[in-house]
């Protein structure tokens, strides 16, 4: 699998990646399907998690998409950031470059690109 690197944010904020909470998506692992909240290019949130997954797991995200219909079969490696009361958040461990461009086309359709780009585009 070939990885694209990505680049951490500088503008003071916490988080090293743009998060996108107004972008429906939806992520398949262990056969299931979730609607993903939260997310950026370096992993999501999943508010509604019923599993048994625990912190540290390692797993594999087998889809991606804007709704459980239009699934991009991925093969990401992932891990598990933290839990809380139903919900996990999962961190890629690398991206290969169809799920690159399927998430970075995610975040330009709505704008979020060009803030991830260049800041002093807000």
């Amino acid at each position: 699998m070939d990885t694209v690197l990505i680049e951490a944010r500088s503008d003071g904020e916490r988080r090293k990646l743009k998060r996108a909470k107004r972008i429906n998506m939806v992520a398949r692992l262990a056969g299931k399907t979730y609607k993903a909240d939260d997310w950026s290019m370096g992993g999501f949130l999943l508010e509604s998690y019923d599993g048994a997954l625990t912190t540290g797991s390692l797993i594999t995200i087998e889809g991606l998409g804007r709704s459980p219909k239009s699934l991009l079969s991925v093969n990401l490696p992932a891990r598990v950031e933290r839990l809380g009361e139903r919900c996990i958040a999962i961190k890629y461990l690398g991206l290969d470059a169809k799920a690159y461009a399927f998430l970075q086309k995610s975040m330009s359709d709505n704008g979020d690109m060009r803030i991830l780009l260049n800041s002093s585009a807000v």
